[in-house]
């Protein structure tokens, strides 16, 4: 073997070597990416499973039909680095729009901005208003009054039966679209609304009586 040939095989055992170096680099490389990738396939695995138990419960608790959770598709994605990263993203999404969902929920669809007194007095008080002009429409289409005289059968109705009805209809309203779903603070108040409807509404109604016969 000459100086030449010998200087032409050692190069070459040198690029081989370099060669196989960089191949066991980038073999320990790839051990390590799929080491990581498993790790996170396996957290991410674990918060869609929680994930998936919290949106369930939520819907019981919101009184909603339970979610419905699809099967596994392909992504479309070749980079499972970048698979996983949009994975997170939706599974953050989900997250944000559950917290929204719950936090919208512990506040009424009537009135949400005010408080539960408020709620109540207003939502008594219209019905004690609607209920004084239906009792004042009936008195003034009364023949009765034509004469200058009180139709008593509109008595009872004016100082009980109309009160009592302006009363239901508030305590119904403010029970179905006053009360939060999850959480309290939205129960009818009995004491205000009867305040308001049977002594509110007779006052009206005697003022309304002393206005027009004075």
């Amino acid at each position: 073997m000459t100086a030449d040939d010998w200087a032409g095989y050692t190069d070459a055992a040198q690029q081989m070597s370099a060669i196989r170096g960089e191949e066991q680099a980038r073999a320990g490389q790839l051990a390590a990416g799929t080491r990581d990738g498993k790790v996170h396939v396996d957290r991410l695995t674990r918060r869609l499973a929680a994930q998936r138990q919290h949106l369930t419960q939520l819907a019981v608790t919101l009184r909603l039909p339970a979610p419905q959770f699809g099967g596994i598709v392909r992504s479309g994605v070749p980079d499972p680095g970048e698979a996983l990263r949009l994975a997170a993203t939706a599974a953050d999404a989900a997250d944000t729009a559950a917290r929204t969902a719950e936090r919208r929920a512990t506040r009424p669809p009537l009135l949400p901005d005010l408080t539960p007194l408020a709620r109540n007095s207003l939502v008594y008080a219209a019905a004690a208003v609607l209920g004084t002009v239906a009792s004042i429409a009936i008195f003034a289409i009364s023949p009765g009054t034509r004469y200058g005289r009180i139709p008593l059968q509109l008595v009872p109705w004016s100082l009980c039966g109309l009160p009592a009805l302006a009363f239901f209809a508030g305590y119904l309203t403010v029970s179905l679209l006053g009360q939060p779903r999850i959480g309290g603070g939205g129960t009818p108040s009995v004491r205000l609304g009867g305040a308001i409807c049977f002594v509110g509404m007779p006052i009206l109604w005697f003022i309304f009586i002393a206005a027009t016969r004075g």
